[in-house]
């Protein structure tokens, strides 16, 4: 029923599948805690310091000259 060459085939065709399905997932977390972080820190729930290329969350207990 199935031959080498389409046995070959779906072993591809689900590797990619899987492989892409990981990069997405990745990329989809990563994009998600972003954006929550970025929301939490432009409506005041998270204390951070800004330098010039980073964004320093402080602990909420911390004094500001830490």
């Amino acid at each position: 029923m199935f031959s080498e060459n389409i046995m070959w085939l779906l072993i591809a065709y689900t590797t990619g599948s899987v492989f892409t399905g990981w990069v997405l997932y990745k990329s989809g977390v990563r994009d998600g805690i972003e954006n929550t972080i970025d929301s939490l820190v432009d409506k005041g729930f998270l204390r951070h310091r800004k330098t010039e290329s980073d964004l320093e969350i402080l602990k909420w207990n911390a004094n500001e000259n830490d």
